[in-house]
């Protein structure tokens, strides 16, 4: 029976330690685990730098769109470069992603890339592109590019319905640049003060081939006269203390001016002020103009203000004061003075000294010369008057309008 009993033990346990070996971890499975993480990790370097890759084929494709790369090689060349860009970086997430998204991917590149990419080109012989249209203030001339797949076009800019230049020029790479002289293009300001058009300029280019395209020039590219004008004085005074009494005295004024394009009806106000303080429907003029700014009393001149240069909006002009002086002409502009402000000694004023003789009207001129081109130029000239009572210091300082 002990025979029998032990028999039976030893194949239980003979069965125990099958089990336990049958179910004991294999250690090839965890080797497995690691192979597939540092795998995953690659594929993940790699989807990355693909996307890089993705992303600077995009802006490179849409870089295109400014055209500045196809005047110097034309469209295609660039083009294939991006497009190997976008070709590298499928490449790399082909293996990362699976194949349906990396598919959708793909489609998306190429419906964003390929607007930019595709006006690039050029569609037939009928196809005419007009681009880049600018104002070179160095030469006086309005540039502007024509695209298209013809040998040659004729460009015609017309002002108010009439002919007022014409050129015909042979393309190379599909384009060409035209250089229209503001000498025989301006013939006065496209729009007003409110941005209305009131004189239109219209470019139409005809190709060889006979297909014509007409468009109308920007018309804050044509604004180019400073037709309005205005002052304005700012009265400064200085107080003396002693040891038995405080007075005042006027020291100077601080002259500004407004230039550009403003309502008619604007004018001086009292006080030394001016109603286009609260500028309103005002365009400021880009364009080249001297500025300059009198000092009249009746019809004596009292003082006169250095000269100051104008290129675009950008002001220049020598202070006897404080040199050579820079400001912007798109808003009210500082005139330079003769001295400083005594509480301040920072702000150029005009010292009384140097204008003020008695009581009376005096006038402030504006005087802009428009220099639209070399030998042609136009005068503006405005006048804003406040009366300076000023013979008894500190007793009337209103400067009423006169």
């Amino acid at each position: 029976m002990s025979g029998l009993l032990d028999k039976a033990s030893a194949v239980k346990d003979a069965e125990i330690v099958e089990t336990v070996a049958e179910k004991a971890p294999p250690e090839p499975v965890k080797e497995k685990i690691s192979a597939t993480s540092s795998e995953q990790t690659f594929m993940d370097q790699a989807s990355k730098i693909g996307l890089g890759l993705g992303a600077l084929g995009f802006i490179g494709m849409w870089f295109l769109d400014n055209y500045f790369l196809e005047d110097l090689t034309g469209p295609v060349p660039f083009g294939l470069v991006a497009l190997a860009l976008l070709g590298g970086s499928f490449y790399m997430v082909w293996d990362s992603l699976n194949r349906e998204k990396t598919i959708v991917l793909v489609v998306a590149y190429l419906l964003m890339t390929s607007v930019p990419y595709l006006a690039g080109l050029e569609f037939g012989e009928d196809s005419i592109g007009i681009a880049e249209l600018n104002i070179d203030e160095t030469n006086n001339e309005l540039t502007f590019v024509v695209r298209g797949s013809f040998s040659e076009a004729t460009s015609t800019i017309e002002v108010g319905g009439e002919s007022v230049w014409s050129d015909t020029q042979t393309l190379s790479a599909d384009m060409v640049r035209f250089k229209a002289p503001l000498s025989a293009v301006f013939q006065g300001n496209s729009q007003n003060n409110i941005l209305a058009t009131v004189l239109s300029y219209t470019l139409t280019v005809e190709s060889n081939s006979g297909a014509t395209e007409t468009v109308e020039i920007t018309p804050s590219l044509l604004n180019r006269e400073v037709t309005h004008s205005g002052a304005r004085i700012t009265l400064i005074t200085e107080t003396t203390t002693d040891s038995d009494s405080t007075s005042t005295s006027e020291a100077g004024l601080q002259i500004e001016t407004i230039l550009g394009m403003f309502s008619d009806s604007a004018t001086a106000i009292n006080n030394g002020d001016h109603s286009m303080s609260n500028i309103k429907n005002y365009l400021p003029i880009s364009s080249d103009y001297t500025i300059q700014l009198k000092v009249m009393q009746d019809s004596s001149q009292k003082w006169q203000s250095p000269v100051i240069e104008v290129d675009g909006t950008s002001a220049q002009w020598v202070s006897e004061v404080s040199g050579t002086q820079v400001g912007n002409s798109d808003r009210w502009l500082a005139i330079p003075g003769t001295g400083y402000d005594p509480n301040t000694g920072t702000i150029e004023i005009l010292e009384r000294d140097d204008f003020f003789e008695d009581d009376g009207c005096y006038t402030f001129q504006v005087i802009v010369t428009n220099e639209f081109y070399d030998g042609s130029t136009a005068v503006h000239t405005s006048s804003n008057s406040w009366e300076l009572s000023w013979d008894d210091p500190g007793v009337d300082d209103s400067m009423p309008t006169c």
